[in-house]
Order: C-alpha cells, then sequence, then structure tokens
C-alpha cells in the first residue's frame, strides 16, 4: 500500500504526470463551457451583426456582378462604331443609301451581345432623331417598342420617352417590362443617355436587369426568406424591393448614414435588425431588414446545450480518467523493468519514459558506431586488396573465392575491365566547399567520385573503386554481354561520369579505358593499359576519354610515325577560305586537319608543334597575298607567335591558332566589304525596277497586292514592303493604289464608264473600297469627279 502511494505521489513519476495532464484536459472543457455559457449573449449578438453583415455582403456581391455587367455592356454599346454612327447620324448626310445596311448590322451585333451577356435581361438604344429602337436581332418604332415591352408598368410612354431624351443622364430608374409570354415582371433599368446634338436629344441605352434574377438567390437563405431585402438610389428612393408591403416606405432612412452601418428598427410590434451597405460599383445601396427573432429562437438552445456538455464533462471525463490511467500505467511498467534488468542505465528517480528513451539511444548509438566502424574497415580492406589485384600481387594463402566473398566482389562473368580516373582543375570544387579542412575537403571529393562512379557502373555491372595517389582505377566485372557492347558501356560510362560530376559538384575528370581482358589474372594487365592510355592526356587534352583499343588501333598505322598530314591541296583550301573572310569555313577545315593528325592518327608532340607552326605560316602567306608585308596584321605583332611556340599543351595551341585565324578572316572580310555594299545598292535598285514594272503591267488584277508581290519575287511581302518604301518614299500598296486611281480617271474620262465599271476594270473588287480609295488619293468621290468631266 505504501508502495503503491509513493507512485502516485512520486514527483517525477510519469503516473502523476498523467494525472495532472488528464484533468487539465477535463478542466479545460468545463472552464471553457463556463465561459461561453456566461459570454453566450454577448458572442450571440456579435454572431447575429455578423451574419447579417455576412449576408448584405453577398448581396452586394451578387449584384454589384451584375452592375459591372451592365457597365461593360453599356461601355461597349457606346464605343461601338456602328452604334455610334447610327445614333450621331453624321455619316447618312453623306451616305443615306448606307443607313438600312448599317440599321440591319447593327442588330446582329446586339444579338452577338446578348448571347455574351446573357445575365442581363431586355437591352435597347433609343435613335432620338430617327425615333426607332434598336434590339437584338430587329429594329422597332419607338411606340411600338413601348407597347411591345414596357406598357405593362406604371410608367406612361410620354414619361418613358422624357426618361430618354434627357441630356448626360446616368442612373438607375424602376420600371416594367413585359416578357415573351406577356406577362408583366418587374425590373431595373440602367439608361444612360447620349449627349445633345445641336440642342435636341441623340439617342439612349437602356439596360434593364429583372428584380427576380436579383433576388433569386438570396430568398434560399433563411434570415432573407423571412426579412425584407432593399435596393435604393442616392435619394433613398426604393428601386428593389422583395416585400410586397408598404413596410420598406416607413423605414427612417435618415438613419442610413456612412458606406455601411447597422442600427435597431421597432416597427409595428416586431424588432427588425437593420443592415445598409453602399455599392462599390454604383451609388446604389443595400439594406436588409430581418426580424430579431429568427435569430434569437436558436440563442436559449445554445445556452441550454452548454449547461449540459458542462455536466458530462464532469461526470463522463472522471469516469474516464481512472480507467486510462490504470491501462496505459501497466505497459509501461513492464518496459521498464525489461531495460533496467538488461542495461547499465538505472532509474535513479527519473520518470519511466526518460529512462526508456535514455536506454534506447544508447543501444541504438553503440550499434551506429559498430555498423559505422566495420563499413569503415571493410571498404579500406576492400580497397588495398583491388590495389593488389590491379599490381598483380595475388594472395597465395587466401583462395580467391573467399577473398571475393569476404570484401563483397562479385564477379558476373570472367570478363574485366579498368576505368582510370585523373581529377583535374581541383580548386573550383575546393573553393565551393567552406568550413572544412584541405584533408575533409579532399575526403568529401573521393567520396563523391567513389559513389557515382559505382552508381554509374552498377546499372550493367558491377563496379569497384580504389585510390591511388594520383588516380583512381575502378574494377570493372562485365555482365555476360558482347564485347562491342562491353566497350560501349565502358565509354558511356565515362561520358556520363563527367557531365554528371562536372555539371553537379565541379569536378572535372580525364577518363582512360582499357581493353576487355577475361580471367581474374589479367587485371595488371588492364591496369597497365589505363596506365599508358592516360599518358595520352599530354596529347588528346584534359577532361579527354582515352580509349586504349583505340589509341592502340590508330598507333599501329604506319603513317602515324613518319610525320604528320598537311599536303598542298588542303594548305590552298585554307588559303581561299582565309582571303575571302570565310571564318567559318576556315575553322572546319583547320579543325579537320588537326583532328586527322591530332586525333584519329596521334602524332608525337614535337611534331604536333611543327604542324601548328606551319599553320601559323600559312595564315601569314594568306594575309600575304591580300597587301604589302607591311599591312601583314600577324607580322606586326611576332610575340604571338612566340606564345603560341612555348605553349604547354597542344590544346592551348589550338586556341592561340583559331584566334589568330579569326583576325585573319575579319581583316580579309574588312576589305571586302565595300565592294559587297556597292553589289547590294545595286541589286536593290533593279528589284524596286522590277517590282514597279511588274505593278505596272499586273494593276488591273484584282488579286495583285503585297503577300502576291512578295511570292512573285520570293521575299517576304513585309521585308519587301519594307524595301520599297526606303527606296522610293512610298508604300507598295499606296503604289498599286495610285497606278490603279490613274487608270480609272482615264477610263472614265475616254470611255465613259459607269462607278462600278470603272472600279471593276481598274482592279477593285468591290465599289465601297474604290469610291474610299479614290476620295484619299483625289479628294473627290468618284461620282463628283464624273460630274465635272461630263459638265
Amino acid at each position: 500500500m505504501k508502495k503503491r502511494r509513493s507512485k502516485w505521489l512520486g514527483s517525477q513519476s510519469v503516473l502523476l504526470t498523467w494525472t495532472l495532464s488528464y484533468m487539465a484536459v477535463l478542466l479545460l472543457p468545463v472552464i471553457l463551457s463556463s465561459i461561453v455559457y456566461f459570454q453566450s449573449s454577448k458572442m450571440l449578438a456579435d454572431e447575429i451583426h455578423l451574419a447579417n453583415n455576412s449576408l448584405l455582403k453577398q448581396l452586394r456581391e451578387n449584384m454589384d456582378k451584375q452592375l459591372e455587367a451592365v457597365n461593360r455592356l453599356n461601355f461597349e454599346l457606346n464605343w461601338n462604331t456602328k452604334f455610334r454612327e447610327l445614333v450621331d447620324q453624321h455619316k447618312y448626310s453623306i451616305f443615306p443609301e448606307d443607313y438600312m445596311y448599317d440599321l440591319y448590322d447593327a442588330t446582329k451585333d446586339m444579338s452577338l451581345y446578348q448571347s455574351a451577356y446573357a445575365e442581363t435581361g431586355l437591352f435597347y438604344i433609343y435613335l432620338a432623331s430617327r425615333d426607332t429602337i434598336l434590339l437584338p436581332g430587329v429594329y422597332r418604332n419607338t411606340r411600338f417598342a413601348y407597347a411591345e415591352h414596357n406598357a405593362s408598368g406604371n410608367l406612361s410612354y410620354e414619361a418613358w420617352l422624357d426618361i430618354l431624351r434627357q441630356n448626360k443622364f446616368k442612373g438607375y430608374v424602376p420600371m416594367n417590362r413585359t416578357t415573351e409570354n406577356g406577362t408583366s415582371v418587374r425590373a431595373l433599368a440602367y439608361i444612360s443617355t447620349y449627349d445633345y446634338e445641336d440642342g435636341k436629344p441623340s439617342g439612349a441605352n437602356v439596360i434593364m436587369i429583372d428584380n427576380d434574377k436579383i433576388l433569386s438567390s438570396l430568398m434560399n437563405i433563411e434570415a432573407f426568406s423571412k426579412g425584407h431585402v432593399l435596393i435604393t438610389d442616392s435619394d433613398n428612393q426604393v428601386l428593389v424591393s422583395s416585400s410586397n408591403t408598404d413596410l420598406p416606405a416607413q423605414l427612417p432612412f435618415g438613419k442610413l448614414t456612412g458606406d455601411s452601418g447597422m442600427f435597431l428598427w421597432e416597427f409595428g410590434g416586431e424588432r427588425y435588425e437593420v443592415f445598409s451597405i453602399q455599392s462599390n460599383e454604383s451609388n446604389l445601396r443595400y439594406i436588409s431588414m430581418i426580424p430579431s427573432e429568427v435569430y434569437w429562437q436558436k440563442a436559449e438552445l445554445v445556452r441550454r446545450l452548454t449547461l449540459l456538455s458542462i455536466m458530462a464533462s464532469l461526470l463522463g471525463g472522471g469516469f474516464l480518467t481512472y480507467i486510462f490511467l490504470r491501462k496505459n500505467y501497466n505497459p509501461i511498467q513492464r518496459i521498464v523493468r525489461a531495460f533496467s534488468s538488461k542495461t547499465a542505465i538505472r532509474e535513479k528517480g527519473s520518470n519511466e519514459f526518460l529512462f526508456i528513451q535514455q536506454a534506447v539511444d544508447s543501444t541504438l548509438s553503440e550499434l551506429d558506431h559498430m555498423l559505422l566502424e566495420r563499413k569503415r574497415q571493410n571498404y579500406s580492406l576492400r580497397s588495398n586488396y583491388i590495389l593488389r589485384l590491379l599490381k598483380g600481387r595475388l594472395d597465395d594463402e587466401l583462395p580467391l573465392a573467399e577473398a571475393l566473398s569476404a570484401f563483397d566482389i562479385q564477379l558476373l562473368s570472367g570478363d574485366c575491365a579498368i576505368l582510370l580516373f585523373y581529377l583535374e582543375d581541383l580548386d573550383v570544387f575546393l573553393e565551393r566547399v567552406q568550413g572544412k579542412t584541405a584533408a575533409q575537403k579532399l575526403q568529401l571529393l573521393h567520396f563523391i567520385v567513389n559513389n557515382v562512379i559505382e552508381e554509374l557502373v552498377n546499372v550493367k555491372h558491377r563496379g569497384y573503386m580504389a585510390e591511388t595517389d594520383d588516380a583512381m582505377p575502378c574494377l570493372v566485372s562485365l555482365s555476360p554481354v558482347s564485347s562491342d557492347e562491353h566497350n560501349s558501356d565502358l565509354l558511356q560510362v565515362a561520358r556520363s561520369a563527367q557531365e554528371f560530376l562536372a555539371q553537379t559538384y565541379n569536378i572535372y575528370l580525364t577518363v582512360s579505358v582499357s581493353r576487355v581482358h577475361h580471367g581474374i589474372d589479367q587485371i595488371h594487365q588492364a591496369y597497365q593499359e589505363a596506365l599508358d592510355a592516360m599518358e595520352y592526356k599530354l596529347v588528346m587534352g584534359k577532361q579527354e576519354i582515352l580509349s586504349y583499343e583505340e589509341i592502340e588501333r590508330n598507333n599501329i598505322r604506319p603513317d602515324t610515325d613518319s610525320g604528320y598530314f598537311y599536303p598542298l591541296q588542303l594548305e590552298q583550301q585554307l588559303i581561299n577560305y582565309v582571303k575571302v573572310g570565310d571564318f567559318q569555313s576556315a575553322v572546319t577545315s583547320l579543325d579537320d586537319i588537326l583532328q586527322m593528325n591530332l586525333s584519329k592518327h596521334p602524332v608525337k608532340v614535337p611534331l604536333a608543334r611543327c604542324l601548328m607552326l606551319d599553320l601559323v605560316g600559312t595564315l601569314i602567306k594568306s594575309i600575304g597575298e591580300l597587301g604589302p608585308a607591311q599591312d601583314n596584321i600577324l607580322l606586326q605583332n611576332p610575340k604571338r607567335i612566340d606564345r603560341l611556340s612555348s605553349a604547354e599543351t597542344l590544346a592551348e595551341m589550338q586556341e592561340q591558332l583559331k584566334s589568330m585565324l579569326k583576325e585573319a578572316c575579319e581583316y580579309a572580310g574588312a576589305r571586302r566589304l565595300q565592294n559587297v555594299q556597292e553589289n547590294r545598292h545595286r541589286a536593290l535598285n533593279d528589284l524596286i525596277s522590277g517590282v514597279s514594272a511588274f505593278i505596272d503591267e499586273h494593276f488591273t488584277d484584282p488579286g495583285l497586292n503585297v503577300s502576291l508581290l512578295g511570292q512573285h519575287f520570293d521575299m517576304k511581302p513585309t521585308y519587301l514592303s519594307k524595301l520599297f518604301k526606303e527606296q522610293s518614299g512610298e508604300g507598295l500598296l499606296d503604289t498599286i493604289n495610285k497606278r490603279r486611281i490613274d487608270w480609272s480617271k482615264q477610263l472614265i474620262q475616254q470611255q465613259r464608264l459607269t462607278i462600278n465599271e470603272a472600279a471593276e476594270k481598274s482592279g477593285f473588287n468591290d465599289v465601297g473600297t474604290f469610291i474610299r480609295t479614290f476620295k484619299k488619293i483625289e479628294g473627290i468621290t468618284p461620282g463628283k469627279y464624273k460630274e465635272t468631266i461630263e459638265d
């Protein structure tokens, strides 16, 4: 009994901690429920106001979207040139015959707007000068349109017409609209009149939104369905109302101040929560009148539920606390006893969880340390064993199969090869790694290279890395496939390792690849081949892949040891490229010569230097053939030749040689630039003359345009038009039109043709285009021009 009491009262026991935690969890909802109980009235009042305000904002959002669509539709109607011409009527004083066509065309545009703005209702344009209403798809006389769409309301024809004839009026007006089935519905009309012309009305845009469409989504909300929703203008005139009674008219609008507000109003023995908010799109105000009892009926229910939750929490929580304490503590006791008997850690007054954590951490730490030490030792031993294999020092005392199994080396077949990796330019990688010593940086470098290469090799084969003083060899056990596939896989691994390490870590490698050998006793021979291939780095350059098999195949050719290959025809070809300034062709020819001597048939380093100096002599000879010796840019700076001959690597010599080649080509190209410019100027003059002649011959063809000219002269139309305008000062289309208009004038004068006949014979497809073009060029229409001739 005393022992159990000590468990409950022990200050560090988990049992006491759990007891206090459960009590805190139990008391927390009780305290919160009590606070909710005493503060529920205030919170419910705030929630009521927030709910009313949210509902009203929803109304504003829905209505403002529709008002935005109305404003957007009104803007497009105002700025549509077809509608504007019909309202202003200026065009038809000159072209009266175009009125009916434009009127019909405008009704089709109205139909397009009707499809695009389906959320709006009826809309039309009033044309004051023509006493016409323009509707989607049709146009009507003003009185007929009123009788068809608006006569069912309490707004007379005269009052409706007076509103449409106001000057600069923009606002909302409540009115009725007659639907297609003849019923009358209430609607809100947005009317925007045009400016007066000569003191007379021009017209107006009318866009209507049905009240049902405005209020339909809100009536599904319980609060709004039991209350009232109003929309008023800046003069507190009720434009839209969800109520059919005169209650909204009794509302004290004087209390509605600012952009939003709320007040309580009693009317007819009932209390209302009145909220108002200003529209973001117009001067309209949205008002909600919701009976307070809609919300307060639920307030009493919340209070009762709060009291019941407090009682349930006290009774149920106390019982569950006792049950969970007994159930959860027994497993903890058993775990503590198990660890206490098998570890050096003792409880010493600490709680049970801390003791278990210390025991587990200690066990896992020892296990990780053992595994890490084993891995390090195994890697070092395996690396040493691989090095002994590479140097041909097999251990006769230890059987090969046992050694390979001990060091986890798996031979997929009897075929093997060596990849030798030489690290180049380590400064970039070492500078990127911060906070480590030089030895740690090198260790990290070797770790990265080892893992990347082994992973690439292990895709198809098995690779085992080792480390020497100068390079990093990789023993590759090849899978049983063809020898050609072996060579391809080895080269692919070398390329992938180079690219990945360079792009990801800025580690640059030169790789040599041995031939494929059969048998474990041939590993030493393969390693020696990789070392021999690596010696060719001096000739081939850094960061290359040096295949021993490829080098050996090239070295058996008899012409590789007799000198370098640079015949007279190749030298003459290079001279010709330099003389014409063709750097791309010259550098291609130079690359072919270098590749033939340094890649396909590698030459010795002294012969390579002689080849480079021979190529420099070719460049000097090329420049010498273009002018006197004192103008030779290569002879003016002899130190460049000295730097080339003293370069340490063939790659550096090639870069300097290409730089000298570029200067020589630029010098030769500059001397030819003047002749090229003169030839281009003559060619442009011939082109412009040809275009002008083609226009004179084909201007009566209706299909003649800039695109046809571009196709005929095999040039882009825009570029041809630009060249023509730069040379002649006049655009191609203007030239064609002027030639056609001149010809039409001759036809009208000499043959007394009609306007349509003259347009057709002059190359115009459309008489309207002919009239506009004639007036643009001559200043008068072709009809008036004909009248001047007949007079």
